[in-house]
């Protein structure tokens, strides 16, 4: 008697097992504007609007970039406590570099 329970309930189960479910998948595009930091010393430090954001260099634009949000950002470099670098800059679209000089 439980073989006339079970064996159908199994072929039910595989036959929904082996059904395939639609398969979707979502990628966002971050197209937010980007910074790249060109001639930084190695042990300069970038802010962005008061926060540090690391090393300037790594920002050198191959391939790094820092992706901010559209506006005004005042953009700051320093090593040790001597600021080398310090900017308002308005950032719309793509990708807007900085020269450190």
């Amino acid at each position: 008697m439980k073989n006339h329970i079970i064996i159908p309930l199994f072929a039910l189960m595989v036959a929904l097992g082996s059904c395939a479910m639609p398969n979707t998948a979502v990628r966002t595009i971050d197209d937010r504007p980007t910074l790249a930091i060109k001639g930084a010393p190695l042990d300069a430090v970038l802010y962005v609007d008061n926060l540090p954001m690391g090393a300037a260099s790594q920002y050198d634009g191959a391939p790094n970039t820092l992706a901010v949000e559209p506006g005004s950002h005042t953009v700051r470099i320093t090593v040790g406590n001597q600021v080398i670098y310090e900017q308002r800059v308005f950032v719309e679209s793509s990708l807007k570099t900085i020269i450190v000089r």
